[in-house]
């Protein structure tokens, strides 16, 4: 049995995707390696998400928040569950911008990083992970399938 992580933050493991088709390769990669995919979020351009059914593990049809970023940039979304959750209070509480708002958290380089690769026009996926099992297997899954960068990021309660 995997060591527990702090309840009091989420841990994620993220990576980014060029296309839907390579997201959806890392994660039948993830379930062969017996991560159990109960909670993730994707975060890209909204436009990104133009004719895309996300489905969430119990089938269910997954909704869009679209983030107010008020920078200038195109339209942000993010799909529902805990990350658009923590991104939503960011900005009901001042954040301007979505580097701003993961910037909270996150190194401003790393806040950076994922900012410019949602720009560029990749999809970040985001793997909430339970245990340090589940964050081995998510970062063997991204590293075998990511465009860019893997990361692991700790959001605070």
């Amino acid at each position: 049995m995997g060591t527990a992580l702090a309840t009091n933050s989420s841990r994620y493991a993220v990576g980014a995707f060029d296309d839907w088709s390579r997201l959806r390769a890392v994660l039948r990669d993830a379930r062969s390696r017996g991560l159990v995919l109960d909670s993730l979020n994707c975060l890209a351009l909204e436009r990104l998400f133009d004719g895309t059914i996300i489905l969430a593990p119990a089938q269910e049809v997954v909704s869009l928040c679209q983030l107010p970023v008020t920078d200038g940039t195109e339209t942000v979304a993010c799909t529902s569950g805990p990350l658009a959750d923590c991104l939503m209070h960011r900005f009901r509480t001042g954040a301007t911008s979505l580097k701003d708002a993961l910037g909270h958290w996150l190194i401003l380089r790393h806040a950076t990083q994922l900012v410019n690769a949602i720009c560029a026009g990749k999809i970040l996926l985001w793997i909430r992970l339970a245990d340090a099992d589940d964050e081995r297997r998510a970062c063997q899954s991204l590293l075998a399938h990511s465009s860019d960068v893997v990361g692991v990021h700790d959001l605070g309660a």
